[in-house]
């Protein structure tokens, strides 16, 4: 096992495509979050502006990962209308951190991310040890190696930058 464990939800892709940039860059075990419900197109989005807007928390399934078993938990997050989306508030409210550390980054289209990543730092009741926040077009023009290499530099242990 490793003592780093990254936590993603990804409705589009581009959340996911930020977890496999920081997991090639640090070493860690990957855990998607997966609903028991589709998301897929137009229904899907309003449902997520829905969730969003509302706070209401979908079923997940089984992550079968325990965080309070890490070290260092990364928590990644679209932003979905200003807010954290909804899979990622249900897993925090059903899995503590214990004395895991607390690292958060989140994709977005727009605007939202430091309201999204405060949120999510505080419903995890912890203070990250860093934050990310990339957009839709900083990934799609593959302009984020600096921005993550930051990011992973500050989760390394003293001395292993």
């Amino acid at each position: 096992m490793n003592k780093v464990l990254l936590v993603f939800y990804s409705r589009t892709g581009y959340t996911r495509r930020v977890a496999e940039q920081i997991a090639k860059r640090l070493p860690c075990d990957i855990c998607e979050l997966k609903e028991t419900r589709s998301r897929a197109g137009v229904p899907g989005y309003l449902r997520s502006i829905f969730e969003a807007l509302t706070g209401r928390e979908p079923q997940l399934q089984d992550p079968a990962v325990d965080p309070a078993r890490y070290a260092l938990v990364i928590l990644g997050t679209p932003v979905w209308a200003g807010r954290v989306c909804s899979p990622m508030r249900a897993f925090v409210a059903r899995h503590r951190l214990g004395s895991a550390e607390l690292a958060v980054f989140c994709t977005l289209g727009g605007s939202g991310a430091e309201d999204a990543l405060s949120a999510l730092a505080l419903q995890a009741g912890k203070t990250p040890r860093a934050r990310l926040a990339l957009t839709d077009r900083e990934i799609n023009t593959g302009s984020t190696g600096r921005q993550l290499d930051t990011f992973v530099a500050a989760l390394r242990p003293e001395g292993n930058g």
